[in-house]
């Protein structure tokens, strides 16, 4: 028996399963999923006018990062979507990471950023966003997952984090080796954004390694398929342009790989059992 006023630790987690996402959490998620189909959609429909402060992107660059916005505004939709609040925390954990990491390139690379003037919405939304998601991480108990353990999808996600989170920290890192190594022209600002990006979905992938809950992961791996279903996309787009570095190979592999088991943990999630699964099963 616990102490006298204390709460169970059964309880407390019960709590937060049945608790509904707010609806200022559900509003600020769908603003930015709002601000993601704009840059990805500007970006793919029109590379030259991407809605980005960064200018001077090449047609393959400008539609690679549309292509990773349009990803994260998939994993925020199904966040803001969510009936329970414990379904957003893999959302807002990769969004907070990805906002706290693009807010540092912007203010490392100000000159670069700042060509048409200082991008007022810009700053405002990347300084704003990360004090709110870590509000709702912090406020609605959503730093521990809602039903931790392993399951059979915790391959998929592992993998998925390493690889990202290697890559990741190695274009945050962008010496020449990396950069040469790049399937196409890359400058070290270009590869630290991306790997905003790919660290949060890294993050994202981490998590959903060890929580049982499909509701809460479902989303991510949406997301995460469309992430490199875009990818490939571009890089057929423009093959003619991977006449640089020797990673050609590599990338074309890991994106094959990542496609089938991310299509293959999609369709495994979208039936789940509800009621409560058996060790080791994905459940909602």
């Amino acid at each position: 028996m616990g102490a006298p006023g204390t709460v169970p630790a059964a309880a407390t987690s019960a709590a937060r399963a049945v608790r509904a996402v707010p609806w200022w959490l559900r509003l600020f998620l769908l603003i930015n999923v709002v601000q993601d189909a704009a840059i990805g959609l500007s970006g793919w429909v029109s590379p030259g006018q991407i809605v980005i402060p960064l200018k001077g992107l090449t047609p393959l660059n400008a539609r690679f990062i549309a292509s990773l916005y349009l990803a994260g505004g998939v994993v925020i939709l199904a966040a803001a979507l969510a009936r329970r609040a414990v379904d957003t925390r893999l959302a807002l954990f990769s969004f907070l990471v990805i906002t706290l990491l693009v807010l540092l390139m912007t203010l490392a690379y100000w000159p670069r950023f700042t060509v048409d003037g200082v991008p007022r919405l810009w700053m405002t939304t990347y300084t704003i966003d990360p004090v709110v998601a870590s509000a709702a991480l912090l406020s609605l108990g959503l730093l521990r997952p809602a039903r931790p353990g392993g399951h059979r999808l915790t391959a998929v996600f592992a993998g998925q984090s390493v690889v990202l989170g290697l890559l990741g920290l190695a274009l945050v890192w962008a010496p020449p080796a990396v950069l040469d190594a790049w399937p196409w022209m890359l400058t070290p600002l270009l590869a630290r954004v991306y790997a905003s990006f790919f660290l949060a979905f890294a993050l994202g992938a981490a998590l959903a390694a060890y929580e049982r809950r499909a509701a809460a992961v479902s989303g991510f791996a949406l997301g995460s398929l469309v992430l490199f279903v875009l990818s490939l996309a571009v890089s057929l787009i423009y093959l003619g342009r991977f006449d640089h570095g020797v990673g050609r190979g590599v990338w074309f592999t890991v994106l094959a790989v990542g496609i089938v088991a991310l299509t293959a943990a999609v369709l495994i999630l979208r039936d789940p059992d509800s009621d409560g699964p058996p060790a080791g099963a994905v459940a909602g």
